[in-house]
C-alpha cells in the first residue's frame, strides 16, 4: 500500500511538474527546431542563390570572350545585360564587382570614361572583398585624372593603404602630379613607390626605373654627387693656399 501511494505520489508529481514546465520544453523543441529547418534553408538558398550568381557571370565572361576577346554588339549588349543582372540580383555576391570591373575595363578602351568611373564606383559602393575595393579606387583616380579631375584623382590614392597596395598608389599619384606639370612631385612618389616594393613586384619596379629615368633621376644624382665633390676639393685648395703662405 505505502507503495502504491509513493507511484501516485510521483505520477502527481511528475503531472505538477510538467503543468508548471511542459509548455516551455514544447516551446524550447518548437524553437530548435525551426532554428534548425531555418538554417539547412537558408544553407540552400545561399547554395542556389551562388550557383545561379556563378552561372549568369560564366555566361558574362563567355560574351565578352568571343571572338577570341573581340564580341560583336550582339555580344557586348549581351554581356553588358548579364553585368547588369548580376549588380542586380546579387549585388552583394563578388561575381557582380568582378563583372561591374570588366565593364569599367571596356569601357575606358573605347574611352567611354563616364561610364567607366560609374562602374567602378559601383565597386566601391557594393563590394565586400576589400583589395577589389582598393583596386577599383585606384582605376578609378586613373580615369579621374584622365576626365581632368585631378584633385578628385590625388584625394582617392591619398592616405595609408595596406603595404602590397602602397607601391601602386604612390605610382598613380607620381602620375597624376606629372600631368599636373609637377615634375619634383613625381619624382618624390615615383621614388616613394620604389621604396615600397614587394618582392613579387619586380615588374612594377622596372616601370618605375623607366618614368624615373624620363624625369632625368640620373642626371640630377650627377649633379649631386658633383656638387658634393666640388664641396669636398674645396677646403684641400683652401689648405693648400694656407701652406703656400
Amino acid at each position: 500500500m505505502a507503495d502504491h501511494l509513493t507511484e501516485e505520489e510521483q505520477i502527481e508529481s511528475l503531472k505538477r511538474w510538467w503543468k508548471e514546465n511542459g509548455s516551455g520544453i514544447v516551446t524550447g523543441v518548437v524553437l530548435a527546431l525551426a532554428a534548425y529547418f531555418g538554417w539547412q534553408w537558408w544553407q540552400g538558398k545561399e547554395r542556389s542563390e551562388a550557383e545561379a550568381a556563378s552561372n549568369v557571370y560564366q555566361n558574362f565572361v563567355a560574351a565578352l570572350s568571343a571572338n577570341e576577346g573581340q564580341p560583336d554588339n550582339k555580344q557586348l549588349t549581351t554581356a553588358k545585360s548579364l553585368g547588369r543582372e548580376l549588380k542586380d540580383e546579387y549585388s552583394k555576391r563578388i561575381y557582380a564587382a568582378q563583372a561591374s570591373m570588366r565593364l569599367a575595363a571596356l569601357a575606358a578602351e573605347t574611352n567611354d570614361l563616364e561610364t567607366a568611373a560609374k562602374e567602378l564606383q559601383w565597386v566601391l559602393d557594393n563590394a565586400d572583398d576589400d583589395a577589389l575595393k582598393y583596386v577599383a579606387k585606384r582605376r578609378l583616380a586613373s580615369v579621374k585624372a584622365a576626365r581632368g579631375e585631378e584633385k578628385e584623382a590625388l584625394a582617392l590614392v591619398s592616405g595609408s593603404v595596406p603595404s602590397e597596395f602602397a607601391a601602386l598608389y604612390a605610382e598613380t599619384r607620381g602620375d597624376i602630379l606629372l600631368q599636373q606639370g609637377d615634375e619634383e612631385g613625381a619624382r618624390k612618389a615615383y621614388e616613394e613607390a620604389r621604396a615600397q616594393l614587394l618582392p613579387e613586384q619586380g615588374s612594377i619596379g622596372q616601370l618605375l626605373e623607366l618614368k624615373l629615368a624620363k624625369l632625368g633621376e640620373g642626371e640630377q644624382a650627377s649633379e649631386s654627387e658633383e656638387k658634393t665633390d666640388a664641396e669636398d676639393s674645396a677646403p684641400a685648395e683652401s689648405d693648400k693656399e694656407s701652406d703656400a703662405q
